[in-house]
């Protein structure tokens, strides 16, 4: 009888079970490694949150603290995502710093964070593949909460449709919606960004 070989998913998967039992179990060593596996993911999804190096790192921090002491708790079964689990955490932390009254939200870093998943239809990567960056991360800026997280979930976190709704705790079809209209108010904004830039142009020619 052939016996078939694990994928290196289901090998991955697989440690990191092993990984999780040992943290459970209170193994130190065990809890480090899994911070350190995480870390710079966690890091960089607070990054784009939140735009700023320290309170990114802030979140970050707070991001372990809050799940070690919920992983005695975890449960390990087929088809849950740990990272998906981690990640859920991660905006929580994000979004409970951003709504305390003194928080101010900050411009976008620069230089400006590129995507990492592409959109699968040729307009949508032409849309986000703009040549003026910054004016598209001020576009997103300019959408509700709802929509602006699962873009910058999906295209500069690079997380999966289903990814991101267990992150967010939302079906996968509430997920690919928020997408499609963020889209769709995306291309308006470049729009109307776009018909003001050459109302300006014209105006001082005009002046002249």
């Amino acid at each position: 009888m052939k016996v078939k070989s694990l994928s290196e998913k289901q090998r991955v998967s697989i440690e990191i079970e092993a990984l999780i039992r040992r943290c459970q179990r209170g193994d130190k060593l065990a809890i480090g490694a899994l911070i350190r596996r995480y870390q710079n993911y966690v890091y960089r999804l607070c990054f784009l949150v939140m735009r700023n190096e320290q309170d990114a790192e802030d979140m970050t921090q707070e991001t372990f603290i809050r799940a070690c002491r919920a992983l005695p708790r975890y449960e390990i079964r087929k088809g849950a995502s740990f990272e998906a689990w981690l990640y859920r955490i991660s905006v929580n932390c994000c979004r409970s710093r951003m709504r305390r009254k003194w928080y101010q939200v900050l411009p976008w870093p620069n230089p400006a964070p590129e995507i990492v998943s592409e959109p699968e239809r040729q307009p949508d990567r032409q849309l986000l593949h703009s040549e003026h960056r910054e004016e598209i991360l001020e576009a997103i800026e300019m959408l509700g909460e709802k929509h602006r997280l699962v873009v910058i979930l999906r295209y500069y976190a690079g997380l999966s449709n289903e990814e991101i709704a267990r992150t967010l705790s939302i079906p996968s079809g509430t997920v690919r919606s928020r997408l499609h209209t963020a889209r769709q108010r995306l291309k308006m904004l470049l729009i109307e960004r776009d018909e003001h830039r050459e109302y300006l142009s014209l105006s001082k020619r005009a002046a002249r």
